[in-house]
């Protein structure tokens, strides 16, 4: 990314940091990074930037000494001027909005030491209702916003409250801001406790990651299509979410529902034998895979067949959407005069001015015959979406000449297709229509 390209979230990091100057003199922004998911080639770009930055490993001294390297460790950040520093910051956004697992920042006003002993002692949690000891990867940023949102005030005082805040990106690559209370560094509790509603929205916002790495196991081809793990979250999460609206609770049967999704589309469970399978699902005792393979070959091939035609509705109403935002679309363009005068140098001029269209500069068109129209048909040119008010200008015997009209009729279905006409007609008005497909001519009326 260019150093000189406009980044909101970078603005944000900046306007927040001198806010907190203004008024904490001594705050230290830091970012926790965690190479445990990071791929080679990552961690050596990632060592390139960050590599004479002094790290602190979160597991130091925890009995998981194996996993202080690649585990997540804190880094500080620079200030956000200045080239170098701004290469840190934008080198730790790109990697966020490729895999949100990487990294996440604490801005506080405590030294490194007692804010990293503080950390650890969230990583032993004591879930409800069975009071289960965990090891507990608070620091997920999928875990940051549901445990600040879902913890009792205690509990979240304490794990949040001695940082000013503590941000991360979703995968969707939104900037999340969890605000915290600048707190002296609690007396540590021997155990977090984690109660069983938000021991379940873990469960539940941890799912999209755990049926995502289950895909990559057994069904890497349906994610082919998708490079980075955040662009997988985004086509992942919605069909997880409706796995759970069916009861599907498990990772294997959520990934089976997911697979299918990724294949057929999020719809393709309106398929009545589907809707049968799933409705019925939380009073079953069969795997997902099992159901599914028992509906027969002629159930899938209808699931399929539905799935392409969505698949080329959507495609259709992405292309036009592009044309609606563009206001123009390219396309062949026929003229036809019906009149007996002869026109040169006809174009197309949009009233509000933003650009002017000469379809191939719109020809010169000679005069009707005595039975039949003029007509000359142009290969490609641009002509303005319908709804819009254009000129059509010309030059004739008595000079220049133009008349008002408004392009009517429907887009076209994709690139290549369809048909604009512009026709001069036998009452002296000029009509400019878009065309899907290219009208079969009309039986002339004597």
């Amino acid at each position: 990314m260019s150093l000189t390209k406009k980044d909101p979230v970078l603005d944000r990091f900046r306007e927040q940091y001198t806010a907190y100057k203004a008024i904490h003199p001594h705050v230290q922004l830091y970012a926790m990074l965690d190479l445990s998911a990071m791929s080679g080639n990552w961690q050596y770009f990632l060592s390139d930037v960050i590599r004479a930055m002094p790290r602190v490993p979160l597991y130091r001294n925890t009995r998981l000494d194996d996993l202080a390297a690649t585990g997540p460790f804190l880094i500080a950040c620079p200030e956000p001027e200045g080239d170098e520093p701004l290469r840190v910051y934008r080198s730790l956004f790109g990697l966020a909005r490729r895999d949100c697992r990487f990294v996440s920042w604490l801005w506080t006003t405590h030294e490194v030491e007692p804010l990293v002993d503080h950390l650890q002692t969230l990583l032993h949690a004591r879930l409800e209702p069975d009071n289960e000891d965990a090891w507990f990867f608070f620091h997920q940023p999928a875990y940051l916003p549901v445990l600040h949102r879902t913890l009792p005030e205690e509990t979240r005082s304490y794990m949040f409250g001695p940082c000013l805040a503590w941000w991360c990106l979703d995968y969707l690559g939104a900037l999340v801001e969890l605000p915290g209370e600048n707190l002296r560094i609690p007396k540590a509790w021997e155990a977090l406790p984690i109660p069983e509603d938000v021991v379940n929205a873990l469960y539940q916002a941890g799912a999209p990651t755990q049926v995502r790495a289950w895909l990559q196991r057994a069904r890497p081809e349906v994610l082919d299509d998708m490079v980075y793990a955040n662009d997988q979250l985004q086509q992942v999460a919605p069909l997880v979410e409706q796995a759970f609206d069916y009861g599907l609770t498990g990772k294997i049967d959520q990934g089976v529902y997911v697979a299918a999704g990724l294949l057929y589309g999020r719809q393709y469970n309106d398929h009545p034998a589907l809707q049968a399978v799933l409705s019925q699902f939380r009073s079953g005792k069969m795997a997902l895979i099992d159901a599914y393979a028992a509906l027969g070959e002629s159930v899938w091939r209808e699931v399929a067949a539905t799935a392409r035609q969505r698949a080329g509705e959507t495609a259709v109403q992405a292309h036009q959407a592009k044309l609606r935002e563009c206001r123009h679309a390219m396309l062949p363009v026929k003229v036809v005069n019906d009149t007996g005068i002869q026109r040169r140098k006809i174009e197309l001029v949009t009233t509000d001015g933003l650009f002017t269209s000469r379809a191939g500069s719109l020809c010169d068109i000679d005069a009707a015959g005595f039975e039949l129209p003029a007509e000359i048909k142009i290969a490609s040119a641009r002509v303005p979406v319908p709804g819009t008010a254009v000129t059509v200008k010309w030059i004739g015997p008595m000079g220049e000449s133009s008349d008002e009209a408004i392009v009517t009729g429907d887009l076209p279905r994709a690139e290549g297709e369809g048909l604009a006409i512009v026709t001069f007609a036998r009452n002296w008005r000029v009509y400019v229509s878009m065309h899907a497909e290219e009208p079969k001519p009309r039986v002339r009326q004597w």
